[in-house]
């Protein structure tokens, strides 16, 4: 579905706030961090919003991101707290987004309340977790609306958020269920960059060139950045990269070549392998490790001549770091891969190299292992990632073709950072997200509700009505037409002694209030009456909890029940 490209009045949103998705400081941080960290910051400053809603069960998360806002821009609008089970609040939010695509619990949350109040925005990163499977599986049953959404970062994850729906329904089908296409759409969006942290403004450039002199590349040399996560099971498997840096330094001057990796490592034993393999692949090109957690990781960008990542990974949805090398005007070298081939402009702003995976059947074995928890899930996805061929000698021309030619990288460099200005602006992203808030306002106006919640019907089918569900239990079940008659004489005593034994009120925040119950009683005492009469009694509001309560006088001896003899 394409983007949508207008706003229609105002909208706003209560961020689902969770500190760990939205902080890129943390050790080992991942895309998905990185984006939410970005996403919040860019809403504050360009969100034009009056107020913040932070959706948190917790004070202290609360407080983190008030905390965090804090920091985002000089004057942060004020921050209101909204606790899950406040329907109301959502509802002046308009909307929830939550980082990550499984919203179903906001949906039957919603369903207490009128499943008008508020709508529900997700987003996704990696689609290949059993636990991301199931919560899009579960668009298909839960309250989802035409007023929610699925924001998909490419086209790439859309296509898998689809094959997984497609797949439900098929084999629902043949157990011979129909079921209905989910209501609500997804949309894409990509992933934002904040273009002035990646200007190449002479400051940045004297901090690349210093980075440069430190690590021994020379003013003529080339060098090549690898930024992102050094793990061969969850990201990018490097010797495709080192072959190929490899094969491109035979045609170049001793030495000339240089790859930096840009990182952090999240096991000892994964920087030995990585070591390993560049000694035995790539022996003779210099690669510089730098450590993403030090301050001169930013420094990298402006250090190199080109970008490269040759990702190979299912989790990959998106790809951040190609557009960040765009904003710093680096051409780039990617693997034609889900959403990265999206991101760069072949033969325009960089090269994509192309990628060859086996067809659909071959890894039903590997798929097998995953569910049976023969495999975990790092150990499947690095196993997929075995049999994903990126094309060596064509990665090792696209190197060949930049290194020789300095006006090519310029060109490409100047394209790419236009892209990323033109494409990939937080500004521009989040002005997306406001048209598509806005849209799903006027939805929630206008649109017809699906699967609504009927009357005497609980929020979810899990949590049936016991009444209901297990009414072929009792002899009989309590009808209007029966007859409501005084058991004890002395049964205002008996009430009393009741309520002095915590096994009897038990029942108080099931039943009616003790001055009803009393007038009830009372009215029992000046004669029989009928469920339907006691009715009145309760008020049409609280004729459940009235049958609740009949039912408690019955079962100790203060009224009996009998059916009507009409």
């Amino acid at each position: 579905m394409p983007v949508l490209d207008h706003v229609r009045g105002t909208s706003s949103c209560a961020i689902y706030y969770s500190s760990e998705a939205y902080d890129s400081e943390q050790p080992g941080v991942v895309g998905r961090q990185s984006a939410g960290a970005g996403f919040l910051e860019a809403l504050v400053r360009y969100g034009s919003q009056d107020e913040l809603f932070c959706l948190t069960g917790q004070q202290t998360q609360f407080n983190e991101f008030q905390r965090k806002v804090s920091t985002l821009t000089a004057e942060p609008p004020p921050s209101t707290w909204i606790r899950p089970d406040d329907l109301e609040t959502l509802g002046r939010a308009g909307c929830v987004y939550n980082p990550g695509p499984i919203i179903a619990e906001m949906a039957w949350l919603r369903r207490y309340g009128n499943e008008r109040l508020f709508s529900i925005c997700g987003i996704t990163h990696s689609v290949a977790t059993d636990r991301a499977i199931r919560g899009i599986r579960d668009f298909l049953t839960a309250p989802t609306q035409p007023w929610d959404a699925l924001v998909c970062t490419s086209q790439s994850a859309q296509k898998a958020v689809t094959r997984i729906l497609e797949s439900w329904t098929d084999y629902l089908a043949r157990r011979g269920f129909h079921v209905p296409e989910s209501p609500m759409r997804s949309h894409i969006i990509p992933l934002g960059v904040n273009i002035n942290r990646f200007q190449r403004d002479a400051s940045a450039i004297d901090r690349g060139r210093a980075l440069r002199a430190k690590l021994g590349i020379g003013e003529d040399d080339i060098a090549g950045l690898y930024f992102g996560r050094l793990n061969f099971l969850s990201k990018a498997h490097p010797t495709p990269m080192y072959r190929a840096f490899e094969l491109a330094q035979r045609t170049m001057p001793p030495g000339r070549l240089h790859l930096i990796m840009t990182g952090q490592f999240n096991d000892p034993r994964m920087a030995a392998q990585f070591e390993a393999a560049r000694r035995r692949f790539c022996p003779s090109v210099r690669v510089h490790l730098i450590s993403g957690a030090d301050a001169e990781a930013a420094d990298s960008w402006f250090a190199a001549d080109f970008f490269i990542s040759l990702t190979d990974n299912i989790q990959e949805s998106f790809g951040l770091t190609p557009v960040e090398a765009m904003a710093a005007s680096l051409p780039c070298i990617i693997s034609d891969w889900d959403g990265y081939r999206e991101t760069v402009v072949d033969g325009e702003s960089g090269f994509l190299i192309s990628t060859t995976t086996p067809p659909p059947g071959a890894g039903v074995e590997l798929a097998d292992q995953l569910a049976r928890r023969a495999l975990d899930h790092f150990s499947y996805i690095g196993l997929v990632s075995q049999s994903t061929a990126v094309d060596i000698d064509h990665c090792a021309r696209a190197i060949m073709t930049l290194a020789g030619n300095a006006g090519l990288r310029q060109r490409m460099g100047e394209a790419a950072r236009k892209r990323a200005e033109d494409v990939y602006d937080w500004r521009e992203i989040i002005r997306q997200y406001l048209a598509l808030w806005s849209d799903l306002a006027a939805l929630r106006a206008s649109a017809q509700a699906t699967g609504a919640r009927e009357p005497n019907e609980t929020v979810h089918p899990d949590y049936p009505d016991p009444f209901s569900m297990f009414r072929s239990h009792p002899t009989r079940l309590l009808a209007q037409d029966d007859v409501v008659r005084l058991a004890d004489l002395d049964g205002r005593y008996v009430l009393a002694q009741l309520r002095k034994n915590a096994m009897h009120t038990l029942a108080t925040p099931s039943v009616l209030e003790s001055a009803v119950v009393d007038a009830l009683v009372a009215a029992v005492e000046s004669g029989p009456k009928s469920v339907a009469e006691l009715g009145g009694l309760a008020g049409a509001g609280d004729y459940a909890r009235m049958l609740r309560t009949i039912a408690w006088l019955y079962k100790y001896g203060i009224v009996s029940v009998s059916p009507s003899v009409d």
